[in-house]
């Protein structure tokens, strides 16, 4: 059978995207990946930090130019994830070098934090989005949620469960007011918890000074990513995973999905997991952002397993296939 070609622009996020880029020579894809995002240079962090817009978006047109150049032509297929960075002149190139592709864009953030994308839509043959109410909203939009990766439809569930509860997470928003509530919540319950927020280090050091949030809270930071096999391993040992969406986000993040795969409970700020298929009350717990309230019954019943065929629907072989088939 011979192999169809796509271009693959994704936003450098972890490792989800060498996972997508595998999962698209599984599907029978000769790849070619970019991240959208410019290197992280001193000179973009530098007006990235005194919002020099006009300067950043002249570096974010030179790196979309920097991709034409240096893909390949006659693709089958141009797939671009969240498309801020890349430019609008930057994806007409690609269509006028590549006529016969198709052109997806999936939208892996709320349609209102993605800078000047209104304008790029029509670019596109098809876009999705992981947001529900966003598709909801907009008759051009087909709703595609996020995935878990192929370990977490094949894992051996042998774990000892050495937590009741877990958070991975970037800093942001209340994030941390919400993880300090929680945990001296869990402080005074008796339940174990592993509380994780990465951050950095710039960040920390002006918040420091300055009596930010950050300030006095080291316990719960760490300034240098965790790698997915580490993150899947806190999964497995812990009863329960926190969940804080960011509160301008209605779309199930990456982690509720992940624990659909991994079969976990899950507490989460993000009322909206109610209109999902997976949605089991035994299972999930809604805490309002505002005044997190816990029961500690959740925390003891027993975890009831989503019916197969609903949880292999989220993995990212169905996720990816939903868009190209």
């Amino acid at each position: 059978m011979t192999k169809k070609r796509v271009l693959f622009i994704g936003i450098g996020f972890y490792d989800y995207e060498d996972a997508i880029v595998k999962e698209f020579k599984k599907q029978n894809y000769e790849v070619d990946y970019f991240s959208e995002t410019p290197p992280n240079t001193l000179l973009y962090r530098f007006y990235s930090r005194l919002k020099k817009q006009e300067k950043i978006e002249a570096i974010k047109a030179k790196h979309s130019s920097w991709i034409v150049e240096n893909s390949n032509k006659n693709y089958d297929l141009i797939f671009i994830i969240k498309g801020e960075c890349f430019a609008k002149s930057a994806i007409q190139l690609l269509k006028n070098l590549n006529s016969n592709a198709k052109f997806v864009l999936y939208l892996w953030d709320s349609v209102r934090r993605i800078k000047d994308i209104e304008d790029k839509l029509h670019l596109f043959d098809k876009v999705y989005s992981f947001d529900r109410l966003d598709c909801t909203n907009n008759d051009k939009f087909t709703f595609n949620p996020l995935f878990f990766r192929n370990e977490y439809l094949n894992q051996k569930d042998d774990y000892v469960q050495n937590n009741d509860i877990y958070h991975l997470g970037w800093y942001h928003s209340d994030r941390l007011i919400l993880i300090k509530k929680i945990a001296e919540y869990c402080g005074k319950n008796n339940l174990k918890f592993q509380f994780i927020l990465f951050t950095g280090y710039f960040s920390y050091f002006i918040q420091s000074i300055l009596g930010g949030q950050l300030k006095n809270n080291k316990r719960f930071l760490i300034f240098k990513p965790i790698s997915a096999a580490t993150n899947f391993a806190n999964i497995l040992n812990s009863k329960v995973v926190l969940d804080i969406a960011h509160p301008f986000q209605t779309g199930l993040t990456m982690r509720t999905i992940e624990l659909v795969g991994a079969q976990r409970k899950i507490i989460t700020t993000n009322q909206d997991i109610k209109a999902y298929d997976f949605y089991n009350p035994n299972n999930i717990f809604i805490i309002d952002r505002n005044d997190p309230v816990l029961e500690k019954s959740f925390f003891q019943s027993e975890y009831i397993p989503v019916p197969s065929e609903i949880r292999s629907s989220y993995s990212i072989e169905h996720w990816l296939k939903r868009m190209i088939e």
